[in-house]
């Protein structure tokens, strides 16, 4: 799994490496040459106007089976940003493929304008936002599931006293093909009726493109409204969101969109916390059933930021109890429950949580965790349960040592084979302030894992090294198994991998 650092993942590359290095030195030598001759220029736009032009280049390389054989990716984004203007732009050069995203070659995925007021805004190009808590509408980028949902056409934001819009019209990236083949437009509204009170809601339609389209369906693929109310007194929070999705088309089996008579689809999402000085408590619920409305993300009410039926089917609640008595000494218990509204699919989970600082010295922090799956990642039955620790030492001003590590008991059936055996996770890191660590992973099983190919082990070894602070090199040698990477609804599932990954980030 990802080491300390948060090297983005590996993708599905294993067999579709591209045959040559020399390409590789070559793309990074032209990126890195246009920083370099885009720096006096900045200076001098910065001079004329005020404004202030940043680069960053990201080199991303993967090879297997030896360094001849690599894979890449380079991301080059040029920012200007002055008086009220911000422009941008990505450059990228790719050599690698996805299960889904086979294109190779120079692109520019990224480009926009933008005019800011104190009161408005208005960009053209390329954007994100989130309308609600995501239940409508949520387009983003997330590293760590690798999905960048960008909506490219026009986008406006207003904020005036007590009352602030959005509003927007273009075609977002779809999560799996990576293709525009929609036209999304929407408004979202939130207004401050009282100093505690504020309400919201919107409206989002999806129209199909031209060339998928049916001209016979006459009106929408689909439409989906939302209200939201917020309650804010002292130490006490109170949200609750609905939402109704109307589907009037989906695809067939060529791709084009006909009419249908679906029913329409539901979702509840609601959160009460108290928060006083040092304690916290947040209890969450959710019931969603035939929301699988494709831009949109439903809040997960879990800590692992996982769906239980990709978020369109599922019912819900989550618990978080924190308590620290003195700044020196946190507790922590979380807990929650999920079930497909078929019965099929269910997740819960319990963890308990003790964590001790000592000033100037390091932390200590003691865990335990049991969680049970069925009908997920592929498992028919999934449970892992055991203790997990977390401490840190300063052995001077500059020089830290890092230990994280689990003991699990796991007991996983796929498709009837049952596997039980125990499991051991360690992560030694050892950093010079924050420019350079080295971290050493290993995940040991008491036995061949036929999940795994029957591996049992899986080592691991990072270097992370900040240079002059415009220079952030990691490489990582070794082995890593895969698996489901969740964050915040979204999940990946990444392949395992043995070989070398080196990014490299360069900023102007």
């Amino acid at each position: 799994m990802l080491g300390q650092s948060g090297i983005r993942t590996v993708r599905d590359r294993a067999s579709h490496l591209s045959p040559s290095l020399p390409r590789v030195t070559l793309a990074s030598c032209a990126m890195s040459l246009l920083l370099l001759i885009a720096g006096p220029v900045a200076g001098r736009l910065a001079l004329a106007d005020e404004g202030q032009i940043t680069g960053t280049n990201r080199l991303e390389i993967w090879a297997t089976d030896s360094l001849w054989s690599a894979a890449y990716l380079n991301q080059l984004d040029i920012l200007y940003a002055g008086g009220h203007w911000l422009v941008g732009a990505r450059m990228e050069l790719d050599e690698e493929t996805t299960r889904w995203d086979k294109e190779q070659g120079i692109e520019i995925p990224r480009r926009y304008a933008e005019y800011r007021e104190d009161i408005f805004r208005l960009r053209a190009g390329t954007f994100y936002t989130t309308f609600g808590r995501g239940m409508l509408l949520r387009a983003m980028e997330d590293e760590e599931v690798r999905v960048d949902r960008d909506i490219d056409g026009v986008y406006g934001g207003v904020s005036w006293k007590w009352l602030e819009a959005q509003g927007l019209v273009g075609r977002p990236r779809n999560d799996d093909t990576h293709r525009r083949d929609d036209l999304l437009s929407g408004i979202d509204l939130e207004a401050q009726v009282t100093s505690s009170t504020r309400i919201g809601g919107g409206y989002v339609r999806l129209d199909a493109s031209g060339e998928a389209g049916d001209p016979d369906l006459g009106r929408p693929i689909e439409e989906i409204t939302s209200g939201r109310l917020q309650w804010t007194h002292g130490p006490v929070d109170a949200f609750l969101e609905g939402a109704t999705r109307i589907l009037h088309g989906k695809r067939n089996l060529r791709g084009e969109w006909k009419a249908t008579d679906a029913e329409d689809g539901h979702a509840w999402y609601g959160s009460l916390s108290f928060c006083f000085p040092g304690y916290t408590m947040l209890f969450e619920g959710k019931n969603y059933l035939r929301f699988d409305a494709p831009y949109s993300t439903l809040p997960p009410v879990n800590n692992e930021g996982q769906p239980i039926n990709d978020g369109q089917d599922e019912r819900g609640l989550g618990m978080l109890i924190t308590a620290s008595p003195s700044t020196d000494l946190t507790i922590e218990c979380t807990a929650s429950w999920a079930e497909a509204t078929d019965g099929e699919a269910e997740r819960s989970d319990a963890k308990g949580m003790l964590r001790k600082d000592w000033w100037n010295r390091g932390s200590l922090q003691f865990s335990g965790e049991w969680t049970k799956e069925k009908m997920l990642e592929g498992h028919d039955e999934r449970e892992y349960y055991g203790p997990s620790v977390d401490a840190s030492y300063y052995l001077n001003p500059m020089l830290s040592l890092q230990l994280t590590g689990y003991v699990y008991a796991r007991n996983d059936s796929v498709f009837g084979n049952r596997d039980e055996y125990a499991e051991v996770s360690a992560d030694l890191t050892l950093s010079h302030a924050s420019s350079r660590s080295v971290t050493l992973s290993m995940i040991k099983a008491s036995e061949p894992i036929r999940e795994y190919g029957k591996d049992d082990l899986w080592l691991s070894l990072q270097v992370a090294w900040t240079f002059d602070y415009s220079h952030d090199l990691l490489i990582k040698i070794g082995k890593e198994r895969g698996g489901i990477v969740c964050s915040g609804g979204l999940c990946h599932y990444e392949p395992p991998f043995s070989g070398v990954r080196v990014e490299l980030v360069s900023r102007l």
